[in-house]
């Protein structure tokens, strides 16, 4: 099992998914697993996808490279999805619905109908459902293909969506030659294992980002004005705009926009509540300082929950 990730950079979101990853295959030491940083897993995808077997990656990432992977294959147009949960589960094409194709008898069905298989396997139909498989294979092996597929010279046969499906019906109860017969026989609906909530950990308030309209370029200037809204608890520690911090000690060459975020943290012998929030965007009114959004800072079991800015 591969784990995709971009934790070198989304060191918060994408770092929690690999540690994630990291505990759940400990309780599995027979398979192995490894991890890839996207972007070359996603090369090493795409140059040679047999090297491996199951990738888990953040949603974003697997809805980009699950079409990747089925367009390597021969198109978008072949690949099913399974959805499943512990009450219900649903299963579908993997890509969305196509507007441009619809009614005109041109699109591959080949989607639904391996996510149809997958659903039938689930529930237990899995005779049925190795019966479909089957005739499926044995309807690419023939030739017979749709649009998106079809190759002059190694096609035998272009076909429309219901002519492949009347392909598959005939082909029911045949097993291809070439390409490898499914067998289903003991498959059945996934298991998954239940879901074991953790103790709750350590939640502390270590301070506040103060997120702050300025059109102003210089971040200096913009500190001096933040500073004089600290209270006795919070003091101004730093100042970051696109991530990357800008005060104290920044680089002058650092391009800004008017969106700064302004970090506070307890002050040497202060403590940060919910009330020093509303202290300091008190003062930020009174300051007229444009404060668009806050977020508060946390330490979870002792560890720092929250991004640093690029250079801190």
């Amino acid at each position: 099992v591969t784990c995709f990730s971009k934790d070198n950079i989304m060191k918060q979101t994408d770092g929690l998914f690999h540690q994630v990853f990291d505990e759940v295959a400990k309780e599995y030491p027979e398979i192995e697993n490894e991890h890839w940083i996207v972007d070359i897993g996603a090369a090493k995808l795409a140059d040679t996808p047999e090297v491996f077997d199951v990738i888990v990656m953040p949603n974003l990432y697997g809805d980009i490279l699950s079409d990747v992977a089925a367009q390597i294959t021969g198109s978008v147009g072949l690949g099913g999805s399974a959805n499943i949960g512990e009450e219900c589960a649903m299963f579908e094409a993997i890509h969305g619905s196509a507007p441009p194709l619809a009614g005109k008898n041109i699109a591959n069905p080949s989607g639904l109908l391996q996510g149809a298989v997958m659903m039938l396997n689930h529930i237990g139909q899995t005779d049925v459902a190795q019966k479909i498989q089957n005739a499926w294979l044995t309807t690419l092996e023939e030739g017979i293909h749709t649009g998106d597929i079809y190759k002059e010279g190694f096609s035998k046969q272009h076909v429309g969506t219901k002519e492949f499906a009347d392909a598959v019906i005939a082909n029911l109860g045949k097993t291809p030659k070439l390409l490898q017969a499914v067998s289903y026989a003991g498959a059945g609906a996934l298991q998954l294992p239940t879901y074991k909530r953790k103790k709750p950990a350590v939640k502390k308030l270590v301070g506040v980002d103060l997120f702050v309209h300025w059109t102003g370029s210089d971040p200096n200037e913009l500190a001096q004005k933040i500073k004089t809204i600290e209270t006795n608890e919070a003091s101004l520690s730093m100042i970051t705009n696109r991530g990357i911090k800008v005060w104290p000690d920044g680089f002058k060459e650092t391009f800004c926009t008017d969106h700064w975020r302004c970090r506070f943290k307890a002050s040497a012998n202060g403590e940060i509540t919910k009330e020093t929030i509303v202290a300091l965007l008190t003062n930020a009114i009174g300051a007229s300082i444009d404060t668009i959004k806050t977020e508060n800072l946390y330490e979870f079991d002792g560890v720092p929950r929250f991004s640093v800015g690029q250079g801190q």
